[in-house]
């Protein structure tokens, strides 16, 4: 036999060879894809006769929902008949899309499933496969992630756009890496915190041009969202959701430790002054600025109790399961009051079998035995992912991932709760797989 023929041969054996490596490779894909559909069905069948529960689970659902119909239909940005100053605009843009193509609440969960598939099918393109592959799957399984992603909430997104603005920076790609970092506020306003921090690693590497690049432009990008809000309402801000939150929740918490009455008796003080500070027709900038100088007031008088309250009940985002209120309203089951708030003020106070007995009688018993299963799906899934991420803190002191994780946890304070783990959460997942990898 000739070389010639030899050699011929070879070469039908090699493109066989790659043919097939291709064909396994689509299979494996299409499986991982189907997987990841067939969980995400199984999680959205008690919706199907409950359409209700999509946007009452969690109250921001509500929210966006009416933004992308409003866009769809009318190209406005306005709730409730005004421009809405609270929500950044990316997620309801994005959401009106879909709602073209299906107008009911069951979007939010057609795009995250649609986002979901193509964030795969990106990630397997800057991954080896034998980091790909294990992200994928717990990914797939995530209780966290296929529970929340069936509602029309701006959480996953947030995550899935700050992983790829980390994975980029890993793989040296910074324009893309800016691009996805500049957009995390325009999904949720809390990204507002996380340059100084990516700012402060590059100029410890001493790489001064990133460092000014990485809190420059995500500020710099803001702008024009800020100028339309000052348009529209005379007033220079990006979103007013952190004076909601500080007068709804941290700083009500804070006043009812220090003046040692309930969480719902200092909502109503506080209410109270609000009415009596406001003038008689006052313009939504007089409202907001009102709210901020008595949000400053009391942080002023409660200060310490501010801030142990706040560090502490941010944990509450790291260890807690799963969120209970949107997991009984998913069950189709009866939410007398929310209990949040009273339950971290009792704990504070030292009234702990007060506060376990509101919180067995108001959630733990109601959510029968699928929720109990669903409970004990996200307790060792946390469980085996929280392990695993202290032994990589210890071992590894990974200080980017620490630097943009951190912040985001103590961001939550009294509101925190499981689903604003999913802000950071994926990111935990890689630094798991690429740990496994190590060992």
């Amino acid at each position: 036999m000739s070389i010639k023929i030899i050699l011929e041969k070879n070469i039908k054996i090699g493109k066989i060879n790659k043919v097939e490596l291709k064909v396994n490779l689509f299979k494996r894909n299409f499986l991982l894809i189907l997987l990841l559909i067939l969980i995400r069905f199984l999680f959205f069948i008690p919706l199907l006769s409950n359409e209700n529960a999509i946007l009452e689970a969690v109250s921001d659902g509500k929210e966006y929902y009416e933004l992308a119909k409003n866009l769809a239909l009318s190209f406005n940005y306005e709730r409730e008949g005004k421009f809405d100053t609270k929500r950044p605009p990316l997620f309801p843009f994005l959401l009106s899309l879909f709602y073209f193509i299906y107008p009911k609440p069951y979007i939010g969960f057609i795009f995250y499933l649609i986002l979901s598939i193509i964030f795969l099918l990106l990630i397997k393109k800057y991954c080896p496969k034998e980091i790909f592959y294990p992200f994928a799957f717990l990914f797939i399984l995530s209780p966290q992630i296929n529970f929340y992603s069936l509602f029309p909430i701006t959480d996953l997104l947030f995550g899935i756009f700050l992983f790829l603005t980390y994975l980029f920076l890993k793989n040296n790609k910074t324009s893309l890496s800016l691009i996805f970092f500049s957009s995390l506020p325009y999904i949720k306003p809390v990204g507002l915190l996380l340059p100084p921090f990516l700012a402060a690693y590059y100029f410890v590497k001493k790489s001064f041009k990133k460092a000014l690049l990485f809190i420059l432009i995500p500020y710099l990008s803001i702008l024009p969202w800020s100028f339309l809000t000052y348009k529209k309402i005379n007033l220079f801000t990006f979103s007013t959701l952190p004076y909601i939150n500080f007068f709804s929740y941290y700083l009500p918490v804070a006043k009812s430790l220090k003046e040692k009455i309930s969480y719902e008796r200092a909502k109503e003080l506080m209410n109270e002054d609000l009415e009596k500070n406001l003038k008689e027709n006052y313009t939504e900038k007089d409202y907001w600025q009102t709210i901020k100088e008595i949000s400053l007031k009391e942080f002023k008088k409660a200060t310490f109790h501010f801030f142990i309250s706040h560090f502490i009940f941010s944990f509450n985002t790291l260890i807690s399961p799963i969120s209970f209120k949107p997991l009984l309203i998913y069950l189709n089951k009866k939410i007398e009051r929310p209990i949040q708030q009273e339950i971290f003020a009792s704990f504070l106070k030292g009234r702990v079998i007060e506060s376990i007995n509101i919180f067995l009688k108001e959630r733990l018993f109601k959510i029968g035995l699928f929720g109990n299963f669903l409970l004990v799906y996200s307790f060792i899934f946390l469980l085996f992912i929280l392990i695993q991420f202290v032994k990589i803190i210890r071992r590894e002191k990974p200080l980017l991932e620490l630097l943009i994780i951190f912040p985001l946890i103590f961001s939550t304070g009294v509101v925190g709760e499981a689903r604003y783990r999913l802000l950071f959460e994926v990111i935990i997942y890689f630094l798991i797989v690429k740990s496994f990898k190590k060992d």
